[in-house]
């Protein structure tokens, strides 16, 4: 599997940590580059018959708290610095994955493992990526602590 240009989506959460830390392990290992993407949905208000979108002051200070957090995970990383990169966008998350996979050899990423009616409900991000990506698709599963 050619691993040059890896996308590892995080939205915060501990799961896509620890598919971002799987993801450096690939990209230190092949010397591939590595891309952190944060995708931001912005929410409506529906009210009656009316749609009130996300203020544009407020998705501002998230986008800029988000690019903060970016920057402290990415120094995190074991890939070398010329070869680790940021991308915030707006949009449908897994929409935005989907569309950026073209320019991708690998997308390393977590899943929430919903199930019933909360998958139902929600969906899968990672589900709707791998159906639509343009490249390969890790669906890394946290350990859990229990044992079986």
């Amino acid at each position: 599997m050619k691993t040059q240009r890896i996308l590892a989506p995080v939205d915060g959460s501990e799961m896509s940590r620890f598919a971002l830390m799987e993801a450096d392990v690939l990209a230190s290992q092949s010397g591939g580059a590595l891309t952190l993407m944060f995708v931001h949905e912005p929410a409506t208000v529906h009210l009656m018959d009316d749609e009130f979108p996300e203020p544009v002051d407020m998705t501002n200070a998230l986008l800029a708290t988000a690019r903060n957090c970016m920057q402290k995970l990415v120094a995190t990383l074991t890939t070398p610095v010329a070869n680790r990169h940021i991308v915030i966008e707006r949009g449908s998350p897994a929409q935005t994955i989907v569309d950026h996979s073209r320019k991708y050899d690998l997308i390393v990423m977590s899943t929430h493992g919903h199930t019933g009616m909360k998958h139902l409900h929600l969906g899968s991000v990672a589900e709707r990526v791998v159906r639509g990506s343009h490249c390969d698709v890790l669906v890394v599963k946290q350990p859990s602590d229990t044992t079986d």
